[in-house]
């Protein structure tokens, strides 16, 4: 007779009492395996048991064990994958979400009908149904993952061009022409991932105020497109999206919160960017290798920099920190080397420094640029890790939105602002967005600014 010791059975006990909340509930009806959603009441396609389906399969909207009915709201990630003996499928109204590689590889598969009630296709969903030469999209769907129907006959056999699937603009295909204008059409929901990837005959993109999501690496390396309006129904800018374009300029709309990591790397003719104040993270990489970037006012909402974000800007020449950022990362601003001014707000002892943040190679040898920091903040600097390693440090700064020069940032300063609009005299506390001017902008920035204080 086989004996446990007490350690086994303790763990054994322990396994079997977080049992029912740490584990998801699974089971199997008539050869389809399926798994409790988190709602208790509704559950998730996860699998075949005990053997592959082959033929036709009709998914049930709903299933019963134990005595329990569940819905049926989605089809897991690679839950048929590799069932090459499918030839058809029958998806219910219940089903809103097909997961990432659900068929991947059933090459016997030939045709799919997607119900209305579906929104999300995830990255892969179809991959590899060779057989695959019929296939329903319905409106419905607004997401789609990357290569979600790539190497299918369906995909293969459309025209060349930029092919729509559901509200989604999925991929363009074949050579793209030199020159190319690309109009998005109205209505359309997002750019999938990838859609226009590495076509560098790509020279301008109109994006309706429909769209509000761009997916990863959509526009990354299209070398010949020079400019691009994003519409402020955007509400992030994505993964690697615009990475290696050939824009020279930028405008993020007042609706973006955060910039993805590698979003503009590479873009070395990029020569200004404006970043709002709604942007609360710059991501890693985000500018990474644009060397043509002279200057960026980065706004006083945002708290992160990411690892990386501005290395190699060897065209920057100035860069404001403002006194919202409580985090650069490593080699931020690393080979900068054309740095001559760096306005910094922040209390250094307030903002957690990554690696070799402003240095121009490793082993703490500084960038030669001027750090400009607030009075009240120059012995802190003067003693801080790497901050004290600038060759100069100046403490000649006036708190951007401190219009009245109180030291304090209050109502007040709004008052003072509206006069200094009113009466055309702008000051580098007046510019309180960064973009180079003190217009009515400026008193929406400040007072932003005091809400997101309060």
């Amino acid at each position: 007779m086989k004996r446990f010791n007490l350690k086994t059975l303790f763990t054994l006990t322990t396994l079997a009492m977080l049992a029912p909340s740490a584990f998801a509930i699974e089971f199997a009806v008539d050869g389809l395996r399926y798994s409790v959603n988190s709602d208790n009441t509704t559950v998730t396609v996860a699998g075949y048991w005990p053997s592959k389906p082959s033929g036709d399969l009709s998914i049930p909207p709903s299933v019963t064990y134990s005595g329990t009915t569940y819905s049926v709201t989605s089809i897991g990630g690679r839950t048929f994958y590799g069932c090459s003996g499918l030839t058809s499928i029958t998806i219910p109204n219940s089903v809103t979400s097909i997961g990432s590689g659900a068929f991947y590889e059933c090459t016997g598969l030939t045709s799919i009908t997607i119900p209305n009630s579906v929104t999300t296709i995830g990255s892969n969903a179809f991959n590899g149904c060779t057989s695959l030469t019929s296939i329903t999209i319905p409106n419905s769907v607004i997401h789609i993952g990357d290569f979600a129907f790539a190497n299918t006959t369906w995909f293969n056999s459309q025209p060349d061009g930029l092919i729509y699937a559901g509200l989604v603009a999925y991929r363009y295909k074949g050579t793209m022409p030199s020159s190319t204008s690309i109009i998005i059409r109205d209505g359309t929901h997002e750019i999938c991932s990838y859609a226009f990837a590495g076509h560098s005959g790509l020279i301008s993109v109109s994006i309706p105020n429909s769209v509000t999501y761009i997916g990863d690496g959509a526009f990354g390396n299209c070398s010949g497109l020079t400019s691009i309006t994003i519409p402020n129904s955007v509400t992030s800018i994505g993964y690697n999206v615009f990475g290696g374009c050939g824009l020279t300029s930028i405008t993020i709309p007042n609706s973006v919160t955060s910039i993805g990591d590698y979003a503009f790397s590479y873009c070395s003719r990029l020569t200004s960017v404006f970043i709002p104040n709604s942007v609360t993270s710059i991501g890693n990489y985000a500018f990474s290798y644009c060397s043509g970037l002279t200057s960026v006012f980065i706004p006083n909402s945002v708290t992160s920099i990411g690892d990386y974000a501005f290395r190699d800007g060897s065209g920057l020449t100035s860069v404001t920190i403002p006194n919202s950022v409580t985090t650069i990362g490593n080699y931020a601003f690393f080979r900068c080397s054309g740095l001559t001014r760096i306005d910094a707000y922040p209390n250094p002892e307030k903002v957690g420094m990554g690696s070799n943040v402003f240095y121009s190679e490793p082993y703490r040898v500084p960038i030669n640029g001027t750090l400009h920091v607030l009075p009240k903040y120059l012995s802190a600097y003067q003693t801080a890790d790497q901050w004290k390693d600038f060759f100069k440090i100046e403490a000649d700064l006036t708190e951007i939105g401190d219009v009245n020069a109180d030291e304090e940032i209050s109502i007040a300063d709004v008052t003072s602002l509206v006069d200094v609009v009113l009466r055309q005299k702008s000051t580098s506390a007046s510019d309180v967005n960064g973009d180079g001017e003190t217009s009515v902008a400026d008193i929406t920035a400040l007072t932003d600014l005091l809400l997101s204080r309060q």
